[in-house]
């Protein structure tokens, strides 16, 4: 996976509702994309259509995750049901993708998704920028065992994934973060919708050195208060909930 490119959002969106699967089905139908099939499990049997997102819906309610496979750039997306008032979407399409004018496409496309679909927060990098952050291999007599870190739906209800190449801030973590988005170094932010930010670093999606990006992210984590950032080198951290995020997701002792 390399070779692969990553975005994620953390959102209250709720398939189970065939509004939300029928403008979710409208921003996937997309030449950038061409979609082709989709279903509950990831090789994604029946084929996609842009009135098939009623057979989505009923997938989704039943089984809690739905996958959609495009024609291009290998693309692949997985919608996936954590619990009450969030559910977590990714997605992966060819790092090669990001080169040039066409990656300003992708870019805009996932834009386009976060404004009719306006998700908590988000992220996307290259998959070993993920991987240098999250990924942990255990090896033991029977093998080495692959898991991620920082990112599960209780994570997310105690801190937020991280800083990343782009940074997707939804309406309650502007509300919390104001300013400081907007004058952040290595950084510039783009206004995607009156209430979402997002912050770009100003480097190539793939870095000439893991360590400086890992560093560079690191002080805009600092910058905006590190104890609301999953950070897998620091185990000193105290994490705390963003306020506004917390009462959304109905942590209302908090």
């Amino acid at each position: 996976m390399g070779n692969a490119f990553r975005a994620s959002v953390y959102t209250p969106q709720d398939l189970s509702s065939l509004r939300s699967v029928q403008t979710l089905w409208q921003v996937l139908v997309d030449p950038l994309i061409s979609p082709s099939r989709f279903d509950s499990v990831e090789r994604a049997r029946s084929e996609f259509s842009p009135q098939s997102f009623g057979a989505a819906c009923d997938l989704y309610s039943a089984e809690g995750v739905l996958f959609v496979r495009g024609r291009n750039a290998k693309f692949k997306a997985m919608f996936s049901y954590l619990s009450d008032r969030l559910a977590k979407w990714t997605f992966w399409w060819d790092l090669a993708a990001m080169k040039g004018d066409q990656g300003g496409r992708w870019l805009q496309w996932l834009y386009g998704l976060c404004i009719q679909l306006p998700p908590y927060y988000g992220f996307a990098c290259s998959v070993d920028e993920y991987d240098a952050k999250h990924t942990v291999v255990e090896t033991s007599g029977s093998g080495a065992m692959t898991q991620a870190v920082g990112v599960s739906a209780a994570d997310f209800r105690r801190f937020l994934p991280g800083v990343y190449w782009l940074t997707i801030f939804g309406a309650d973590l502007v509300n919390h973060f104001g300013a400081k988005l907007q004058s952040l170094p290595d950084a510039h932010s783009i206004s995607i919708s009156s209430d979402q930010t997002v912050v770009l670093l100003d480097s190539p999606v793939v870095p000439e050195a893991m360590g400086e990006r890992l560093r560079v992210e690191a002080d805009l984590r600092s910058l905006l208060g590190a104890k609301y950032f999953f950070d897998r080198t620091n185990v000193d951290v105290e994490y705390e909930p963003v306020p506004g995020l917390a009462r959304a997701l109905g942590e209302t002792s908090r």
